[in-house]
């Protein structure tokens, strides 16, 4: 009998091992395959390992720098692993701002959290709150391009201040679940074209499920 708990326990074991290994591989071909389109939307891009970190893309979006990488943070587990973007360049905004999409947890800005709050309602999309140094306001640049992305906003967060902008969101299995990084990615490309007014009835980056879509397409 106790041969057989042993040949028992060898048994699940291995299919924890199977599973677990399936799942990793998953993983992987999900990141890579979102990595690329993040390649594709971004100008000049090339993906990049550097020492001791997985894959990142680096590239351009108007006169953004943006690096893009998926990474885990011990101290919120419940959200890792999370995308992350960096946008550095001119942002038009004159003070710090950070919104806070479907419940989204942590800071980008802690500071933020003294400052005052908007709430949001759901406008196509989810619900969030907007917190600024002043008394944000619906007409809000940030307000405006979280909204246009309607359904395609995940949980996440976005901080955009007049040197750069950073976005937290988090990672999904499959490729279609994760369209959240690049909702926020086109948001981040509509702020950045919004340093230079509109002409009347002007509209903003056109969008697909695959992120911005360049002229002509």
């Amino acid at each position: 009998m106790p041969q057989l708990w042993w040949v028992l326990g060898g048994a699940i074991a291995i299919a924890i091992l199977v599973l677990a290994s399936r799942g990793f591989v998953r993983s992987a071909r999900t990141r890579a395959a979102v990595l690329d389109d993040v390649r594709r939307v971004l100008k000049g891009a090339v993906v990049e390992k550097p020492p001791g970190r997985g894959a990142q893309v680096r590239g351009r979006l108007g006169a953004l720098e943006v690096t893009v990488e998926l990474r885990s943070d011990a101290t919120r587990p419940r959200q890792s692993p999370m995308w992350r973007a960096l946008a550095v360049g001119p942002v038009a905004m004159e003070r710090p701002v950070e919104a806070r999409v479907g419940g989204w947890e942590g800071w980008i800005d802690p500071w933020l959290q003294l400052g005052e709050t908007l709430a949001v309602p759901p406008g196509g999309g989810p619900e969030f709150t907007l917190h600024a140094e002043g008394t944000p306001t619906l007409d809000h640049p940030l307000v405006v391009a979280l909204r246009r992305q309607g359904e395609r906003l995940g949980p996440g967060a976005f901080h955009a201040r007049p040197d750069l902008m950073r976005i937290e969101t988090g990672f999904r299995s499959t490729v279609a679940e994760n369209r959240s990084l690049l909702a926020y990615l086109n948001a981040m490309a509509e702020i950045s074209e919004s340093a230079r007014t509109p002409a009347p009835g002007a509209v903003g980056p056109r969008v697909s499920s695959h992120g911005v879509l360049p002229e002509g397409r």
